[in-house]
């Protein structure tokens, strides 16, 4: 077994390995969602780093349990998969998973079978634009994969020596900001058990209070096994010519105790879109981004993937664009 190159992991979720004559990409999910497999495009359109087939790999921290609990091709992804573009994935239904991985070993065993489907050609790019896009990335952007052009981050990934050059540099760059407090120290926590007991934090409002009725209809992304119980949302200001938006936290409890967490982003205005290019974080304690997602040119929301945790868990939601930040730091 061949794994493939570690600094991918520091700009896109997903490692590369080779089996024999296969290539497999294993893509984290999180524990118990199985709704849907979503594959980031750099996995299925660039045609060195396309695989044979792509396993949803469960990860659950609480646990320290990894679990694969099925797999697809790339033919299967590029044809029935949905593209969304504003996180640049492949969406498949988890329904349309193999969930026997016997039939996964069975496959390595006899004549191969297509498990791929030709995707153009990424063009090369030259030293100067190279040198252009790593000085741009190199901040410590969130998302620096969605925040130029596919076709230019494609190419500039395909050169091993330049995404090395990128990676090194935004790590320096991450050291020298976590020699920083990433909030105010006296920032308080917003604390969510509290939420259970209806006792809520200045700012957090009711969703009727702030939120016309009609505006409400709003869904997240995908039915869920257990119905968010407490919905709250606070404004916003991005200041300047931004308009403010509307950031909402909605929470259920677990069988286990552990809470179950929805984060969404919404415009004040009715009506309205969101800034394309803002983004919306989870994030570390210590500010490790664990999930992202970037508002498209006619996004009416965005929204993290739910995510669950145990109770007394600290972390940050971050909303940001161009060089405004704000940071709102919770405990479970």
């Amino acid at each position: 077994i061949e794994v493939g190159d570690r600094v991918v992991w520091e700009l896109l979720d997903g490692s590369a390995v080779t089996l024999g004559s296969r290539r497999l990409v294993l893509i984290p999910t999180e524990a118990m969602d199985r709704s849907e497999f979503r594959v980031p495009q750099e996995w299925i359109d660039i045609p060195a780093w396309v695989a044979d087939c792509y396993l949803a790999v469960e990860v659950d921290a609480d646990e320290q349990r990894l679990y694969i609990w099925g797999y697809t091709t790339h033919e299967t992804l590029k044809t029935s998969g949905s593209y969304d573009a504003n996180d640049r994935t492949y969406c498949l239904d988890g329904s349309r998973l193999i969930d026997d991985m016997t039939v996964f070993w069975v496959m390595q065993q006899l004549a191969p079978e297509p498990t791929r489907v030709a995707v153009p050609s990424v063009a090369a790019l030259s030293q100067v634009q190279a040198e252009e896009l790593i000085q741009r990335l190199a901040p410590l952007i969130v998302i620096p994969r969605l925040q130029v052009p596919f076709e230019q981050w494609a190419r500039l990934l395909l050169q091993p020596a330049w995404r090395q050059r990128l990676t090194e540099q935004r790590q320096g760059q991450r050291m020298e900001d976590r020699a920083q407090p990433l909030v105010n120290l006296s920032q308080p926590l917003v604390n969510l058990s509290q939420w259970l007991q209806e006792v809520f934090d200045a700012g957090w409002q009711a969703m009727e209070t702030i939120v016309s009725p009609a505006s409400l209809a709003f869904n997240f992304r995908r039915d869920d096994d257990v119905a968010p119980s407490i919905r709250r949302v606070k404004r916003i200001q991005l200041g300047g010519e931004l308009p403010d938006v509307l950031l909402v936290v909605a929470l259920a409890i677990e069988s286990d105790s552990r809470r179950r967490i929805w984060v969404q982003l919404l415009p004040q205005e009715r009506g309205a879109t969101l800034p394309e290019t803002l983004q919306l974080s989870l994030l570390s304690p210590t500010g490790d981004v664990l999930q992202s997602v970037q508002a498209g040119s006619d996004s009416n929301y965005i929204q993290l993937r739910r995510f669950k945790c145990a109770p007394g868990t600290q972390f940050r939601l971050g909303v940001a664009i161009a060089d405004v930040s704000v940071m709102e730091a919770f405990v479970s």
